[in-house]
């Protein structure tokens, strides 16, 4: 800071000083930060190389863009239109974005933006300084996915072992207040059923949890082809359902990284459920195909059974030990163990279907917005 009126010399230092430090606050910046200048309208005028890195666009690529080049549609319109409403007031914006790269992949940014003021306190161009915090953000998210698995867990196990272990506490309180051996005899008899039941569904969390705790589980290069035939001969569709017709078409993603086992359980369940509810008014006919819809594998079975009420069913079409229709040979297990093994491994699964006419299962594998 000068305290008297400077000569030339003077002034030229004590400029050239300020511009080395300022100089040097860029290096340190850029080399630390992910920089970006635009003009009130958006339009890139600077980027440094962490920008170009991370966006894997070039300097070429980027200068005179707009910032919708990297726009991952993530966040509603209202996101953007409060963030350009606080900037253009002349306040700083600090906030999370995720954008998308060139190459389709997603990254988040820990992001300030700051407007440069000209004279009359009106913004002329707008510096953005961004941290990568992806690596957070796939921690923070499965963080969540953690918990809410442990929520609906703890629910499942509430729900369903409630109504055995009632059943059971009331056989055992009758027993004790019986005076007759043959009405004792008779009670205990019944006590087996809970007990089975119980067992079952012991049996069934805990084949539920290991598949929870699977999530590194190796993937393979599978034929989704090779597995079909491999389910359709284990399950003796042509020799058990001769009059059946079960179709395939892989040939729009014929191949998926993938855990095999879970992959032919997948397989196996939708098509079980598929033939175990067909309809005695028609043949059977199923259709399995695979295809590539914005950017993940998908694989739908379809069958024309006798279908599923949604509105009365859709919510709990995947619960443990849900059943829908008057089927003995039902558990209720086998979707729900599906849903757990699609979504262990990053995927979604939802289904469509109306009464007499059948069902539709969509599975989503490996969802590429994950983060």
């Amino acid at each position: 800071m000068l305290d008297k009126e400077p000569d030339k010399g003077q002034l030229f230092k004590y400029l050239e000083s300020v511009f080395t430090d300022l100089e040097q606050q860029k290096i340190a910046l850029d080399q630390s930060a992910i920089v970006a200048f635009t003009d009130t309208k958006g339009n890139i005028t600077y980027v440094n190389d962490k920008f170009c890195e991370i966006s894997k666009f070039s300097h070429d690529e980027l200068i005179g863009q707009n910032h919708r080049i990297i726009n991952s549609g993530y966040h509603e319109p209202e996101f953007f239109t409060n963030l350009w409403r606080t900037i253009a007031k002349g306040k700083v914006w600090n906030g999370d974005i995720r954008n998308k790269a060139k190459d389709g992949s997603y990254y988040w940014v820990a992001t300030t933006i700051v407007p440069y003021l000209d004279a009359r306190g009106k913004p002329y161009q707008y510096v953005s300084i961004r941290f990568d915090i992806t690596k957070q953000k796939k921690q923070e998210l499965e963080l969540k996915h953690r918990t809410k698995q442990l929520e609906d867990f703890c629910f499942i196990v509430s729900h369903n072992l409630r109504a055995p272990l009632s059943n059971l506490l009331l056989l055992t309180s009758m027993i004790e207040e019986c005076e007759s051996f043959e009405e004792q005899k008779l009670l205990v008899d019944r006590v087996a059923k809970p007990v089975n039941l119980l067992n079952e569904i012991f049996n069934e969390l805990i084949e539920s949890l290991q598949i929870r705790q699977d999530g590194e589980i190796a993937r393979e290069h599978l034929f989704f082809q090779d597995c079909f035939d491999k389910v359709v001969e284990s399950l003796n569709i042509n020799i058990i359902h001769p009059d059946s017709t079960i179709r395939s078409n892989f040939t729009k993603a014929p191949t998926i990284q993938y855990p095999k086992k879970y992959l032919l359980s997948i397989m196996q369940n939708l098509l079980s459920n598929a033939i175990r509810y067909g309809s005695p008014d028609r043949k059977l006919k199923v259709e399995v195909k695979s295809y590539v819809k914005n950017g993940s594998i998908w694989m739908e079975v379809k069958d024309n059974g006798i279908g599923i009420d949604m509105k009365a069913n859709g919510k709990k079409l995947f619960g443990l030990r849900k059943t829908f229709h008057h089927n003995h040979d039902a558990k209720g297990f086998g979707l729900f163990i599906t849903k757990t093994q699609v979504e262990t491994m990053g995927g979604s699964i939802h289904a469509e279907s109306e009464l007499g006419k059948g069902s539709s299962f969509f599975v989503q594998f490996n969802k590429n917005d994950s983060i």
